[in-house]
C-alpha cells in the first residue's frame, strides 16, 4: 500500500511539474507574440552543429572557393493557438549584395518553415549557405536575410558584412 502511494504522489508530481511547464510556455508564447521579429545570433561560420552550437569565424574574411555559411536564430516568430495545436510559418529570402548596395544575387523564399503540433516549438534555428565556387571577385560584400511572418506579414531584416580574398 506505502508503494502504491509513493508512486502515486511522484507521477501526479511530475504531471504537475508538466502542467507548469506548459503554463511558462504558454507566457513564453504571448510575449513572443508581442515582441519584435528579428534575428539573435546573426554569426558567420565555419561548421554548423545544431541550435546554439557553431563555430564561429575569427574574422568575416572568407576564401574566394569557400563557403558563405550563416547560422542565426529567429526571434519573436509569431505562434498561432487553434484547437489545442501551435503553428509556426515563416520564409526567409537572401540577398548577396556589393559593398555598395549592387544586387549579386537574390533568392526569395530560400527557406520556408511552416509547423503545426500538438507542444509549442520554442528554440528556432537556421543556416544559410552560398557555395562561392570562385565566382566573385575578392572585395568587400553583404548579405542580407529578410524573415517574413506569414502568419501576421511582419517582416524583419538583418545584414552582415564580410569580404572575399
Amino acid at each position: 500500500m506505502c508503494l502504491f502511494f509513493a508512486l502515486f504522489f511522484i507521477f501526479g508530481w511530475a504531471f504537475a511539474q508538466e502542467d507548469e511547464i506548459l503554463d511558462l510556455k504558454e507566457k513564453i508564447i504571448d510575449l513572443q507574440n508581442k515582441g519584435k521579429l528579428g534575428f539573435s545570433n546573426f554569426t558567420l561560420c565555419s561548421k554548423i552543429m545544431g541550435f546554439a552550437s557553431y563555430v564561429p569565424l575569427h574574422e568575416p574574411v572568407l576564401d574566394k572557393n569557400g563557403t558563405l555559411l550563416i547560422y542565426y536564430e529567429p526571434i519573436n516568430i509569431f505562434t498561432n493557438r487553434k484547437d489545442d495545436l501551435y503553428e509556426i510559418w515563416y520564409t526567409q529570402d537572401m540577398t548577396l549584395l556589393k559593398e555598395n548596395g549592387e544586387v549579386v544575387s537574390h533568392w526569395n523564399d530560400i527557406l520556408t518553415f511552416h509547423y503545426t503540433t500538438k507542444k509549442p516549438v520554442m528554440d528556432l534555428f537556421a543556416q544559410n549557405s552560398i557555395e562561392l565556387k570562385g565566382q566573385l571577385p575578392e572585395g568587400k560584400y553583404k548579405f542580407k536575410a529578410t524573415l517574413k511572418d506569414k502568419l501576421t506579414e511582419k517582416t524583419a531584416t538583418h545584414i552582415i558584412d564580410f569580404k572575399i580574398r
